[in-house]
């Protein structure tokens, strides 16, 4: 597998301005644009998964209590504990890219990148290692990195967002 660093910027989708911004330890306003609108699309959509589990539940405990069903008061009040437990990940990760928003830094990894592949299954995994940290990237943003190669990468402070990278010296 080879890689070409020209590749960087359009598998992370970072401009020039963006990597400036970075290198100064901020967020660059695009960025911070970015991390809104992706924000604002996965709470929709946690938002709609939350309504729609809260639906299928009280369906659930309702046929439960009218057939005396111990199988569906179960099935509902579990899918209730799956519903909480997704909403407070959802929550979580909102206030994350929220402190990143407010603080506007950005923190940078320097060192040689490891390039890992997990094969599952079903899906394949595509890992880079850099000073011990991990970061879960796409198989476009993989291959656009040197394995054992010097990097400096810029990522957000709370959730670890990948935002952008170049070779290090």
């Amino acid at each position: 597998m080879t890689a070409d660093t020209t590749d960087l910027p359009a598998a992370l989708g970072f401009t020039a301005a963006d990597l400036d911004a970075n290198r100064m330890g901020k967020l660059s306003h695009g960025q911070m644009e970015h991390l809104k609108n992706e924000r604002r699309r996965k709470t929709l959509a946690a938002a709609a998964l939350f309504a729609a589990l809260v639906l299928a539940a009280t369906i659930l405990v309702y046929f439960g209590q009218v057939n005396r069903s111990l199988i569906l008061l179960g099935a509902g009040a579990a899918l209730t504990l799956v519903n909480a437990v997704g909403i407070g990940r959802a929550g979580r990760a909102y206030m994350k890219v929220g402190g990143d928003l407010r603080s506007g830094q950005v923190e940078a990894l320097v060192g040689d990148v490891e390039r890992v592949l997990r094969r599952g299954r079903a899906i394949d995994s595509f890992l880079l290692r850099i000073n011990g940290a991990e970061l879960n990237v796409t198989k476009d943003v993989f291959m656009g990195f040197r394995h054992e190669a010097p990097y400096r990468i810029y990522r957000t402070s709370y959730s670890r967002h990948l935002l952008s990278a170049e070779p290090a010296s």
